[in-house]
């Protein structure tokens, strides 16, 4: 089952919604629209509306690379595109070991947005990227869960031990339970591998967000044109990886189901 996950926000859309902001700064309309009624006034229009329009276009290219402009678009933005998404996963409905790699992975996506917004460029790209991550981590981990309770609800050891019993056993009506039971036996057996891999794929891509974090602090110091796209090409690898550990999980619930 495919994760839907935002669109990320791109550096085109930031620059358009930047370049709104700038045109539509009431302080910039004002100049503009304060030259034009003095040529009205006075009856010089068209050479005061060449004037207005070059201080305007002066006005709008100050907005336009403030960068103090620019947080408060970002996060006007951002915000604008968290609402009515799905709600976040608790990790207290979780299982322990399960609620701890979801917690980590918070954590870590914590940590590089600290480090985006003490970089010199926005990199909301990445930031969307990490996001959209993270509530792929939170999706899979929900479908984690299912094969923890169910490994809970019917240990190995106890399917183990039927078997055991009935293992010297002549008679001919037991066959039928202890086929039931190997195959039962099997199917867990899958279940436990699946979740583990959950558990050693969680702390793998852990390690990776630590890495696009330290790659963020680096990049942050120097003036790469590309190194967004290819950070959050980066992180668009990873969850192209939880995607196959989570068909991994769906596939080996269905077979116990």
């Amino acid at each position: 089952m495919a994760d839907q996950v935002q669109r990320p926000y791109d550096r085109r859309e930031y620059a358009r919604a930047l370049l709104i902001n700038a045109a539509t700064e009431p302080f910039n309309v004002l100049i503009l629209a304060g030259v034009v009624i003095a040529g009205l006034v006075i009856g010089k229009v068209a050479l005061l509306i060449a004037v207005g329009a070059v201080l305007y276009l002066a006005a709008v290219a100050r907005t336009f690379f403030d960068d103090d402009e620019a947080q408060k678009v970002l996060a006007a933005e951002r915000s604008k595109r968290g609402k009515g998404g799905p709600p976040r996963l608790d990790p207290q409905a979780l299982a322990p070991p399960i609620a701890e790699r979801v917690n980590q992975a918070r954590e870590r996506q914590a940590r590089i947005a600290d480090a985006i917004s003490r970089a010199e460029l926005p990199y909301t790209e990445v930031s969307d990227e990490v996001d959209a991550f993270v509530r792929a981590m939170e999706s899979t981990a929900s479908r984690a869960e299912l094969l923890y309770e169910a490994l809970a609800e019917t240990p190995i050891p106890q399917v183990q031990d039927r078997l055991a019993q009935l293992q010297g056993s002549q008679d001919p009506g037991k066959t039928q339970l202890r086929e039931a039971l190997e195959n039962q036996l099997a199917v867990l057996r899958k279940m436990e591998t699946q979740l583990q891999r959950f558990y050693d794929e969680m702390d793998r891509m852990t390690v990776e967000l630590d890495t696009i974090r330290g790659n963020l602090v680096s990049v942050s110091a120097t003036t790469e044109s590309d190194s967004q796209r290819r950070l959050a090409e980066e992180v668009r690898g990873l969850r192209d990886e939880l995607g196959a550990v989570a068909a991994g999980i769906d596939e080996a619930y269905k077979d116990e189901s």
